[in-house]
C-alpha cells in the first residue's frame, strides 16, 4: 500500500507533465491566432494611411518616377494607380508571395489600389510559448507539493493499519490503529479500534466459556472416576456404600449427560442460518408447555397456570418453545414448594408478549446483566445441587435473536422473577378468551 502510494506521486507528476506539454501547444496555438488577427489589423490599418497619402500626392500631380519612388519604398507591396478605367501604374507583382489583403483610396476620375504582400510579424510566438511554460511550470510545482504532502498524510495512518492488521492476525487482539489525521482517516482508526475491540472481547470471553467449559466436565468427570475405581477395586466394601456410590455415579452421569445436550443445542444455534416461519397460536404454545412441565411442578409441590389470550404469529415454534421451556424449567428449579408459575401470553403495542412469572427466590441486581452469559450462574453451588448445566439462558438468548425476538426480565430477591420474550406481531387486536383450558391450572 504505501509503495502505491509513492507511485501515486509519480504517476501524478506524469500526469501534469502530459498536461503541461498539451497546454502549451494549446496556449501556442490559441496565441498564434490572436497575434495573427491583431497584426493583420494593424497592417491593413497601416496601408489604408499610406493608400490615402499617395492617393493626395497622385491628386497633386505626380508623375510616373515619383510613383516608380513611392513604390520602390514599398518593396512587399504592389502599387497601382487607376485614372479614367485605365491602369496609368502598376508596380512588379508579387508572385513569390501570397496576397495578404488589399485597400484602396480614391482619386479624381479613379482609385489608388495597394496589394499587400507582407504576412504578419510572429515575434509573439516566443513569447507566448515562455508565458504559457512558466504557467504550466508553477502548476507541476504545486501538483508535485500537494502530492507530496498527501502521501506523508496518508502514508503514517495507513502504515499503523497495515502494522496493526499483521497484529491483530497474528493474535495480538490488544493492538489499536489510534485515531490521527484527517477526518476520513481518524474515522478508519475508530471503525477500526472498535472491530479489534469486539475480536478482543470475543477472544476473552471464548477463553473464559473454554475454562469454564473445562471446569464444568472435570467436576462430574472427578467424580465418575472417583467412584467408579473405588467400586472397581473394592474400597466400598458395605452395600449401602456401593448403592450410594452407584447412585452418584447415575447422577454425575446425567448431568454430563444434560451438559453436552444443552451444548449440542447451542452449537446447533450458533450454525443455523434461517428459521422456519409458520403461524403459531401463543395460547396453544403455552398450554402445550404447561402440560409438559406439569408433572415437575407436581414433583415440586407448586402450582403451573396459563393465562393466554389467542394471539397469532408468524414464527418458529421449535425454537419459541426453546425459550419458553428454558424460562419455564429455570422457575420450577427456583421456585420453593407453595409457590406459583404463571406462563402469559399478552398483546403489547406492536409486539406479542409470552410471559413466565414465579414466586421463587428471585435474582439480585448484580446479576441480570450476565445470567445470559454461557456457563454464567449467580448462585453455582445450588444450581449445580439442582441440576443446571448454565447453559440455558444462553440457549434462550440464542434462539430468541434466531427468530427476531428479545428477552425481557425483572426481578427482585424474595419477590420472584419474570421473564419474557417479545415477539413481533403485527395482527388485529386480540380477542377475549374466555375458554376453559386458558384459564389457571
Amino acid at each position: 500500500m504505501i509503495e502505491r502510494l509513492t507511485s501515486l506521486r509519480v504517476w501524478l507528476l506524469l500526469a501534469m507533465l502530459a498536461t503541461a506539454m498539451l497546454a502549451i501547444l494549446a496556449g501556442n496555438f490559441i496565441m498564434d491566432r490572436l497575434d495573427a488577427g491583431s497584426e493583420a489589423a494593424t497592417d491593413r490599418a497601416n496601408a489604408l494611411v499610406v493608400t490615402r497619402s499617395i492617393a493626395a500626392q497622385v491628386q497633386r500631380g505626380s508623375d510616373a518616377l515619383q510613383l516608380q519612388a513611392l513604390q520602390d519604398i514599398l518593396p512587399d507591396d504592389q502599387l497601382v494607380v487607376v485614372r479614367d478605367g485605365h491602369t496609368v501604374f502598376a508596380g512588379p507583382p508579387m508572385a513569390s508571395s501570397p496576397l495578404e489583403f488589399t485597400v484602396s483610396a480614391p482619386i479624381p476620375g479613379g482609385r489608388v489600389i495597394l496589394h499587400d504582400h507582407s504576412a504578419p510579424a510572429t515575434g509573439g510566438l516566443a513569447q507566448g510559448t515562455l508565458v504559457t511554460g512558466v504557467i504550466a511550470a508553477l502548476i507541476i510545482a504545486e501538483a508535485w507539493l500537494a502530492a507530496t504532502l498527501l502521501v506523508r498524510t496518508v502514508r503514517k495512518p495507513v502504515g499503523r493499519a497495515i502494522d496493526t492488521a499483521d497484529r491483530l492476525a497474528a493474535g495480538d487482539f490488544a493492538a489499536r490503529m489510534g485515531v490521527s489525521g484527517p477526518e476520513e482517516l481518524a474515522r478508519l482508526g475508530r471503525a477500526f479500534d472498535s472491530m479489534a475491540a469486539q475480536l478482543q472481547r470475543a477472544d476473552n470471553e471464548q477463553k473464559r466459556f473454554l475454562a469454564d467449559l473445562a471446569h464444568e466436565i472435570s467436576t462430574p468427570v472427578s467424580a465418575l472416576s472417583g467412584f467408579a475405581v473405588a467400586l472397581v477395586d473394592g474400597s466400598v466394601r458395605t452395600a449401602a456404600d456401593r448403592t450410594e456410590a452407584a447412585d452418584i455415579v447415575v447422577q454425575e452421569s446425567r448431568r454430563l449427560q444434560r451438559l453436552f445436550d444443552d451444548l449440542r443445542s447451542l452449537i446447533q444455534l450458533d450454525l443455523t442460518k434461517s428459521a422456519r416461519r409458520e403461524q403459531v397460536e401463543l395460547a396453544g404454545l403455552c398450554i402445550q408447555t404447561a402440560q409438559r412441565f406439569q408433572l415437575s411442578a407436581d414433583q415440586a409441590k407448586m402450582a403451573l397456570r396459563v393465562r393466554a389470550s389467542r394471539i397469532s404469529v408468524t414464527t418458529d415454534p421449535r425454537l419459541a418453545e426453546t425459550v419458553v421451556d428454558n424460562f419455564v424449567s429455570n422457575a420450577i428449579r427456583y421456585t420453593p414448594s407453595g409457590g406459583t408459575v404463571t406462563i402469559a401470553a399478552r398483546r403489547r403495542r406492536t409486539a406479542a408478549v409470552i410471559a413466565v412469572r414465579d414466586t421463587g427466590t428471585g435474582i439480585a441486581a448484580g446479576h441480570l446483566e450476565r445470567i445470559f452469559d454461557r456457563l454464567y450462574r449467580a448462585d453455582e453451588a445450588r444450581d449445580r445441587v439442582t441440576g443446571g448445566s448454565g447453559l440455558g439462558l444462553a440457549i434462550a438468548r440464542r434462539a430468541a435473536q434466531s427468530i427476531g425476538a428479545r428477552i425481557e426480565v425483572e426481578s427482585k430477591p424474595g419477590s420472584g422473577s419474570e421473564f419474557r420474550l417479545v415477539l413481533p406481531y403485527s395482527g388485529s387486536p386480540p380477542a377475549q378468551d374466555n375458554s376453559p383450558e386458558s384459564q389457571n391450572r
